[in-house]
């Protein structure tokens, strides 16, 4: 039995083979479809889904690059056989090389979190190639330093759909938590900074919601070094020699910074490290910019030449994370974390 979960934004997916979530006493009424903008579509299109055609059985089409249901279980040309519905629910069963299974999407996202808590329903990620590295992200504490500076509000920087940095920012980090949202029970370090920083720890899916309706870029300048020294510190407070690596993940589009030197500071705490790759700092650029590309990549390349006891920063620039997604790059940076670890053991 697999579990199939496909996640966006305001719909969840959970597939299970046997239907172990609580059915509700609504009678379910089959969709009916409409022309090619149709009920069904919609729920789907907001998993990152497309079905192809207009009357079911229909196939899926095409699963968007970078969505929640790219790392789900969901496969192109899986075929939705028929679709039923209740006032929070819609149940697919879906064909998939002959062997039958039943997706129930949840539509109501309050309804479903009272739905897992109630039941503690265990997470799994069906036959994802994902599966393996995902569960990986649980070995290492996981930090994300968001720029909400003002600049992240431009929309015309290379951005897919020509949208902010700061709404594609946005949209990568809430597929990311509801991707890793069964497999992080504590979540994720969330830092916002600007000329300032706020800290919020172990943000769930739930509470990231919540810091997004409330906060909006501002402020002319930024400071991305103190923020970055202040969860150095945080690691060098808690941390044992049996302590989970750290990876660290910086998202900006590098303009202007206004504090300390990343160069002075970054070789400054790589001195206090005991081994390699025991914090790992990634720098995943958002926006085009060449005053950008030439800071990161010199912390990428040189900064052991210029004094860093170990090598401790990778980048990427936008041209690969926009295609890959921040997913994709995490996995590659806890993956090399324990690696290391695993090495020096």
């Amino acid at each position: 039995m697999i579990m199939l979960r496909i996640i966006s934004t305001l719909f969840f997916i959970l597939a299970l083979a046997n239907l172990s979530l609580p059915v509700s006493s609504a009678k379910p009424a089959r969709i009916k479809l409409y022309g090619e903008i149709d009920e069904l579509s919609y729920v789907c299109s907001g998993a990152g889904i497309k079905l192809q055609g207009k009357n079911l059985p229909a196939k899926i089409g095409k699963i968007s690059p970078g969505s929640a249901a790219a790392y789900s279980g969901a496969r192109e040309g899986d075929k939705v056989l028929n679709a039923q519905v209740t006032d929070n629910t819609v149940v697919l069963t879906i064909d998939r090389k002959g062997k039958i299974y039943q997706a129930e999407i949840a539509t109501n996202v309050k309804g479903l979190k009272t739905q897992f808590e109630r039941r503690k329903i265990p997470f799994t990620f069906g036959d994802s190639p994902f599966d393996e590295q995902l569960k990986t992200l649980s070995e290492c504490h996981i930090v994300i330093l968001l720029d909400r500076s003002l600049s992240m509000a431009d929309s015309h920087a290379g951005v897919p759909g020509d949208i902010s940095k700061w709404m594609w920012c946005k949209q990568q980090i809430d597929n990311l938590f509801l991707a890793t949202d069964r497999v992080l029970d504590n979540g994720f370090d969330l830092v916002l900074f600007n000329n300032t920083y706020q800290t919020r720890n172990r943000v769930t899916l739930w509470d990231l919601r919540s810091i997004f309706d409330h906060i909006q870029p501002e402020g002319t300048r930024k400071n991305i070094s103190a923020p970055l020294q202040e969860v150095f510190h945080e690691y060098f407070r808690i941390s044992k020699k049996d302590s989970k690596p750290w990876v660290i993940l910086v998202l900006t589009d590098g303009i202007e910074n206004a504090g300390q030197p990343l160069q002075e500071v970054l070789i400054e705490e790589s001195k206090k490290l005991n081994k390699p790759k025991e914090v790992i700092v990634t720098f995943l650029q958002v926006g085009e910019s060449i005053i950008a590309e030439e800071l990161f990549d010199d912390l990428d390349h040189n900064l052991v030449a210029k004094g860093a006891r170990h090598h401790l920063v990778n980048y990427k620039p936008f041209s690969e994370v926009r295609n890959k997604g921040i997913l994709w790059e995490l996995l590659n940076s806890v993956s090399e974390s324990l690696q290391a670890k695993a090495k020096a053991q």
